[in-house]
């Protein structure tokens, strides 16, 4: 079973310190001491993998959601690059990277339809500053 990076450190640190003493790492029947350690670092174990695994499992619930909001030209898309990559974490590379570039357009888009209103009102107003000062200047002069 392969655990996450985190959980190989806090391995490896637990049995240094439980071979501190420079013996064997103790065993099931070795003192109450060592039983009572070793069941808090099982258990604490199991508390970093559950708690791995949920935050990993939020992370693909997140992945598959944007995954199914493309539409079918982006899916095409999506599916011919990954048909390149050749191994897994490169094929996770190419979907973080084109999802990304998705997100990006998007926000692009959003941002400029969000810009064009101001940048309208702004020159009606000028436009009708203009009318008004032309108007007031053709009364008094």
């Amino acid at each position: 079973m392969q655990y996450p990076l985190c959980i190989v450190n806090q391995i490896q640190m637990r049995n240094y310190f439980l071979n501190a003493g420079g013996g064997k790492v103790p065993t099931a029947g070795a003192s109450g001491l060592a039983n009572y350690s070793e069941l808090i670092s099982t258990a604490i174990d199991f508390g970093i993998q559950y708690l791995t695994a949920q935050s990993e499992n939020k992370k693909n619930l997140e992945l598959v959601q944007r995954i199914s909001e493309l539409n079918s030209q982006q899916a095409e898309k999506l599916k011919k690059l990954l048909s390149e990559s050749l191994t897994e974490t490169a094929k996770t590379k190419v979907i973080l990277d084109f999802l990304n570039d998705v997100k990006i357009k998007e926000l692009e888009a959003d941002r400029k339809k969000k810009r064009i209103l101001p940048l309208i009102g702004l020159g009606f107003g000028v436009l009708l500053l203009g009318i008004i000062f032309y108007k007031l200047n053709k009364q008094n002069g």
